[in-house]
C-alpha cells in the first residue's frame, strides 16, 4: 500500500466502534490478539504487528481493559520499530512514525492507569529511540532524552524489581559514561538482576493481559552486550543467545541475526598467524616521524602534535627511540624513550620503556622515571606489543605500516588486565621530510 502511515491507519481503525460483546468475550478476544502480537514480534513479522495493533482498537475507548489494550497496541508498534532497526531497507521515517504512535498509546495507558510502570518504561525506551533517530536535531533529541529519563525514573522508583523496567534501565545505562553512573558493566549487572527476577516471577502473573515478558528478552540483551562490550566474551554471548532460543525457538532476530553475528565475531577474533620474531621487525620505525596523538581519557586535548625519532645504536643492536608531544606553546609536555634489543639466541625481543616527562595533576610536566617492560611479536601484517608496569597495561598494535606512514593504537587496563578500554590511545605517524 506504498508508504505505510502506521499511526493514521491504526487510529482510523480505532474509530470503527465497539463490537457488541460481553466483557468476558472482549477479554478472550484481547488475549488472543496479544498472544499473536508477541508471536509476530519474535518472528519479525512487521506487517502482522501493525495489523494486530489495529485489531485492538475496539477495546481502547472505555472500560477496565482500555489501559491494557492501549499498552499492547503501543507494544506492537514499538516492536515493529525495533524489528525495523534490524532490517536494511526500512525507511527511518516509518520507524519514527511507529515509535511516535507507540509513545501516544503508552501515554494513553498511563492516563488511564497512572501507576502503570510497564507503560512508563516502554514509553521511555521509545523516546530514547526517537532521540537517536533525531540525533542531528539537538533540540528535539534533548527533548526526547529528557522525557524518557523522567518516565524511566518514575517507573524505576515505583517498580524497582520489575524485569521489564530493568530491561529498559539497562539499555539506558549501556550508553551512559561510567563517570555519570552508567557503563557497560553496570548495564550487564542490571540485565543479570532482571533475568534473576524474571525467573523468580515466572508464573506469578495469571492474567495474560498483564505484561509478564522478560526472561528471553533479558537473555537476548545479555547476549548482545557480551558480544559488543569493550572486551567481548563470545562464549557468554552465545550461551545467552542459545538460552533465549531454547525458550523461543522461532525468534528471528536471535536465530537469524544475532547468533550469526556472534559466530562471525568469533571467527574474526581468532588471532592472525604469528610469525617468528626477527631482528628486522622494527626496521620500519627507524627515522623521524611527525605524529598526532589522541587519548580518550577526559581532559586530554585531541590531535596533540609530536615527533617520534628512532635510531639504531651500539653497532645496530639497539633500536632507540624518543617520543615527544608538544603543548599549545610548542614546549614538550610528554617525553618517553624505548630501548629495543633482539636476542638472536632466544629469538625474542627484550624491550624497555621509560617515561621521562609526564603532566602532573596540575598540568605541569614532571620529570619521572617510569619504567615498563614490553614483549613484541608479529601478527600477520601488524606488530603486536604488550606493555605492563604494575596494574597499568597496554595492548599495542602497529598497523597500516608503509614506507611513509604507520598507525598505532592501544587498549588500556588499569586493573592488571581484568578489564580493558578498547582503542583508548591512537597515534597517526607520517615520515618527516
Amino acid at each position: 500500500m506504498g508508504a505505510l502511515r502506521t499511526v493514521t491507519v491504526v487510529v482510523a481503525m480505532g474509530t470503527l466502534g465497539m463490537a457488541a460483546s460481553s466483557p468476558e468475550s472482549a477479554r478472550r478476544s484481547m488475549v488472543g490478539i496479544v498472544a499473536k502480537i508477541q508471536k509476530a514480534d519474535f518472528e519479525g513479522d512487521r506487517k502482522a504487528l501493525v495489523r494486530l495493533a489495529a485489531e485492538l482498537a475496539p477495546y481502547t475507548m472505555n472500560g477496565p481493559l482500555a489501559s491494557r489494550a492501549r499498552y499492547w497496541r503501543g507494544f506492537a508498534l514499538w516492536r515493529r520499530a525495533l524489528n525495523g532497526f534490524n532490517e536494511k531497507d526500512v525507511d527511518p521515517k516509518e520507524m519514527e512514525r511507529d515509535l511516535a504512535g507507540a509513545v501516544a498509546e503508552f501515554q494513553e495507558a498511563i492516563a488511564r492507569d497512572p501507576e502503570f510502570s510497564d507503560a512508563k518504561s516502554a514509553a521511555a525506551a521509545c523516546l530514547w529511540s526517537l532521540s537517536w533517530l533525531n540525533r542531528e536535531d539537538a533540540e528535539l533529541r534533548q527533548k526526547y532524552l529528557k522525557e524518557g529519563i523522567r518516565l524511566k525514573d518514575e517507573a524505576q522508583k515505583a517498580a524497582p524489581d520489575n524485569p521489564r523496567v530493568l530491561w529498559v534501565v539497562g539499555g539506558g545505562e549501556w550508553y551512559v559514561p561510567v563517570e555519570h553512573g552508567g557503563g557497560q558493566k553496570k548495564a550487564i549487572e542490571t540485565y543479570e538482576r532482571g533475568l534473576e527476577l524474571a525467573r523468580k516471577q515466572k508464573g506469578s502473573v495469571t492474567d495474560p493481559l498483564e505484561p509478564s515478558w522478560g526472561e528471553p528478552e533479558m537473555l537476548m540483551n545479555l547476549a548482545w552486550s557480551y558480544q559488543n562490550r569493550a572486551t567481548p566474551d563470545l562464549d557468554a554471548a552465545e550461551k545467552n543467545a542459545r538460552a533465549a532460543l531454547a525458550i523461543v525457538p522461532s525468534w528471528h532476530y536471535v536465530r537469524d541475526i544475532l547468533l550469526p553475528q556472534i559466530r562471525d565475531a568469533r571467527t574474526k577474533s581468532v588471532a592472525p598467524a604469528t610469525k617468528p620474531a626477527s631482528a628486522t621487525d622494527f626496521d620500519f620505525l627507524e627515522g623521524k616521524w611527525t605524529v598526532l596523538y589522541n587519548n580518550a581519557q577526559p581532559g586530554i586535548p585531541p590531535d596533540l602534535p609530536g615527533t617520534w625519532v628512532a635510531t639504531k645504536q651500539a653497532d645496530g643492536r639497539v633500536l632507540y627511540d624518543e617520543f615527544r608531544l608538544s603543548g599549545g606553546d610548542g614546549k614538550t609536555v610528554f617525553l618517553g624513550t624505548t630501548y629495543r634489543v633482539f636476542d638472536d639466541v632466544r629469538q625474542k625481543w627484550d624491550i624497555r620503556y621509560v617515561g621521562l616527562l609526564t603532566p602532573g595533576n596540575d598540568g605541569i610536566p614532571r620529570n619521572t622515571a617510569q619504567w615498563a617492560e614490553l614483549t613484541a611479536w608479529r601478527e600477520g601484517s601488524t606488530m603486536r606489543v604488550d606493555q605492563s608496569a604494575g596494574d597499568y597495561s597496554l595492548r599495542i598494535t602497529y598497523f597500516d605500516i608503509a614506507k611513509d606512514r604507520f598507525r598505532w593504537k592501544a587498549d588500556l587496563s588499569t586493573d592488571g588486565g581484568k578489564t580493558w578500554k578498547a582503542d583508548q590511545i591512537r597515534i597517526d605517524a607520517k615520515r618527516a621530510p
